[in-house]
């Protein structure tokens, strides 16, 4: 843990000259930043010449990047050394935030230790062989291990990140998956957090300054009460953005949605179970069109790290970088407008996010593109000057994630292509339990803003030109308000989008839009906890009659009770942090080591004896079951691994599995039974097959084994052929 964490302070200094120049708005410059872009860009660089076959994928390259990174910063930092002035009074934020992040990142250590294992239920163990497999090779594409001779068909880029932080840490692959999530799940407090004190510094500074000059203004106000409020000012400067911090991080981190709130606290379920949310579309009662909702806080403890869950810290990174963006002041020089290192930034990052989750890219497209749009209406005066250079940076943008993804998009082929109309509709009412109370917030913030729009220009001292125009008014708005409009607009768009359309993919009638809902609505959950957080802490603040008050905060507490989610899930998952289940020593290999103690010392040995670039044979199956262990847990190819995730990685353009997948897969079967060894030895051949295994899976799954050809047609390097009790699993060296 403390190597994983040291290495990822080393990665923030080396990046931290640069990052908080870009982010100069922020009160700790970005220090939380500093570790997602000292992690991505180093990767990134590795990742495209491990492509092109320049450097290998090993420890040693990654630190002769990372060096070179860390001496332009060196440059940067001496070069702009009068920019860095203000850093010793940043010193107290940056320590705060990088004390709040080792603490939290040793809490979901310890959260983690209680469940240490990863199973076949969920994708941990494709997470894990994806992982695995990196950590032993040389070079990109790394090739499947669920299709021996081909490369993966895969967004994993976030895997690859686990393994090049696991290569720079000296840590071993069987401890990092559960570091990985530990880290991400601390990261998911620290960088909202960060976000959240950001936005409500800048609507305290600006709330302040409205009152202030409200008093000087005001000639009937006495000295003491301009003073009274002066003090009220600087103690609202302290609290609200804390408030507003702590709220974000939370809710983003353990909140969940209105139907834990409903069903465990109002109801009182005694079934209640954290995972009911998951398929809440479509069940109880059961439809035809089921759905998946997920939030942050259930990816901490579902322990999958998937595509979706790694991107988090990147979609956060990105969102940062808006706000900077949002909040920036107007470039000094033409060179700054048309090279605007905040936008570089935001365009490679947009690069990582599409290659760590395809989905991500189409979804913080659009948000970038949203900011940017009012922000440039904001910055620019002339017409002509903002349309050109709002679209000169969203194609900046786009072309830099182009360039940052050309590689792994050429070789990436993308089975669900097209986007059709959905004839069905998710239940109105689950719709409001899940996603009502934060588009209800997002509604109060634009009729209020509209209301005060109204209520200016009525107003008899308005200037009469600007009472014709709405866009003035947007032009003078709070730019954290505007920020979060825009932000609340996009997930409000995300839930209604699967309403209207969805993706088609391999999957059946009845979940055939549940991948668009869970992609979209997921993102959604990201968005609201942040501007609903904002929007509750910004009213509770303003609102000065007491009514309103009152309806702020019953809103306020009904939204409170939500974060009891992640506690409840935490809970379950640890057993209420019983000490039986504590296990710190445990790693990934307990499962396998608790349930198949047979395959669990197969596997040590082939880690020990066997090249991991060799094929061994082993029994291929349907997604989510116990097959296809070995080629996981050792990172060694297999012929064919999980059917339907390889079916759904390349399906043909009518969604049909592909011919290579339904071949290897009765060749596979034919292998284990087949009574002929001239065609037992075409196989061997065909798929370029070093060993076969055989072990309780295979004798399950296959009634008519074929033990004696199988046994003789190679050399038995692991297993007592002489007697079976003695020897459940057998190895056999082919080539």
């Amino acid at each position: 843990m403390i190597k994983y964490w040291g290495t990822l302070l080393i990665l923030g200094i080396t990046t931290f000259p640069m990052t908080s120049l870009i982010m100069n708005k922020f009160d700790d410059k970005g220090w939380a930043f500093s570790k997602i872009i000292g992690l991505a860009i180093p990767a990134v660089i590795l990742w495209n010449l491990s492509y092109l076959k320049i450097l290998k994928f090993t420890q040693t390259n990654a630190y002769i990047i990372i060096a070179a990174i860390a001496i332009i910063n060196v440059i940067i930092l001496i070069a702009k050394r009068d920019k860095f002035k203000d850093i010793k009074q940043k010193w107290s934020n940056i320590a705060v935030i990088e004390l709040l992040f080792l603490l939290l990142f040793m809490v979901w250590v310890y959260i983690r230790s209680f469940v240490p294992e990863i199973n076949s239920t969920t994708e941990q163990f494709m997470n894990y062989g994806f992982i695995n497999k990196l950590m032993n090779s040389e070079y990109l594409p790394i090739e499947d291990i669920w299709l021996s001779g081909n490369t993966i068909n895969y967004y994993y880029f976030g895997h690859y990140i686990s393994a090049f932080l696991s290569k720079i840490s000296f840590t071993g692959v069987e401890e990092t998956y559960n570091l990985m999530m530990a880290l991400i799940s601390a990261f998911l407090f620290v960088l909202p957090y960060s976000i959240g004190k950001n936005l409500g510094k800048h609507f305290i500074k600006l709330e302040n300054k409205n009152i202030s000059n409200n008093t000087i203004n005001s000639k009937s106000k006495k000295i003491d009460r301009n003073l009274t409020k002066e003090n009220d000012n600087k103690k609202s400067a302290k609290i609200v953005p804390i408030l507003m911090a702590v709220f974000i991080a939370t809710a983003l981190s353990i909140g969940g949605t209105f139907h834990y709130t409903i069903h465990r606290l109002i109801l009182k379920d005694p079934n209640y179970f954290y995972a009911d949310m998951y398929h809440y579309i479509g069940t109880n009662p059961n439809t035809n069109d089921i759905g998946i909702t997920l939030t942050p806080a259930y990816m901490n403890i579902e322990g999958d790290l998937h595509a979706h869950y790694i991107d988090t810290i990147f979609a956060l990174t990105s969102l940062a970088l808006l706000l900077q963006y949002m909040l920036s002041d107007d470039e000094k020089s033409k060179l700054q407008k048309f090279l605007n290192p905040n936008i570089i930034l935001l365009g490679i990052m947009l690069g990582v996010q599409t290659m760590t989750n395809y989905w991500d890219f189409p979804i913080y497209f659009v948000i970038m593109s949203g900011i940017i749009i009012v922000k440039n209406f904001i910055k620019y005066k002339k017409p002509k000057q903002k349309i050109l250079m709002t679209l000169l940076n969203i194609a900046q943008i786009f072309l830099l994630q182009v360039i940052t993804t050309f590689l792994f998009s050429k070789s990436l082929y993308i089975s669900a292509t097209q986007v059709r109309l959905t004839d069905t509709r998710s239940q109105f009412y689950k719709l409001l339990v899940l996603w009502g109370l934060p588009t209800l917030c997002i509604l109060i913030e634009i009729v209020a803003q509209l209301y005060r729009y109204f209520k200016e220009k009525r107003s008899k001292n308005y200037d009469e030109k600007v009472k014709k125009s709405i866009f003035k008014f947007i032009s003078e708005m709070n730019l954290s308000d505007l920020y979060i409009i825009v932000l609340g607009i996009c997930a409000v768009g995300l839930i209604i989008m699967p309403e209207i359309i969805y993706l088609k993919d391999i999957y059946i009638e009845e979940y055939k839009r549940a991948n668009t809902i869970f992609k979209l609505t997921f993102n959604a959950s990201i968005l609201f906890s942040i501007t609903t957080s904002y929007i509750l802490i910004k009213y509770l603040y303003k609102n000065k009659r007491i009514v309103n008050t009152i309806l702020v905060c019953l809103i306020l507490f009904a939204y409170i009770t939500t974060f009891g989610y992640g506690i409840n899930a935490i809970n379950y998952a640890t057993k209420n942090f019983k000490a039986e289940s504590y296990d710190l020593k445990a790693n990934v290999e307990k499962y396998v080591a608790s349930n198949m103690p047979d395959d669990y010392k197969a596997i040590q040995w082939i880690k020990q004896n066997i090249d991991r670039d060799a094929v061994i044979l082993e029994m291929t199956g349907e997604s989510y079951k116990d097959n296809d262990r070995i080629s996981v847990f050792t990172a060694n190819p297999t012929v064919l691994g999980w059917y339907v995730h390889e079916w759904c990685w390349r399906a043909k353009p009518d969604y049909t599995a592909p011919d290579i997948i339904q071949e290897r897969w009765s060749e596979v079967y034919d292998i284990y039974q087949t009574t002929s060894k001239e065609k037992l030895e075409e196989y061997i051949e065909k798929y370029n097959i070093s060993y076969i295994y055989i072990g309780n899976v295979e004798f399950q799954k296959v009634s008519s084994i074929n033990l004696d050809l199988l046994l003789n047609i190679g050399e038995v390097v692991y297993g007592q052929p002489e007697n079976y009790t003695l020897s459940p699993v057998y190895i056999v060296k082919v080539k």
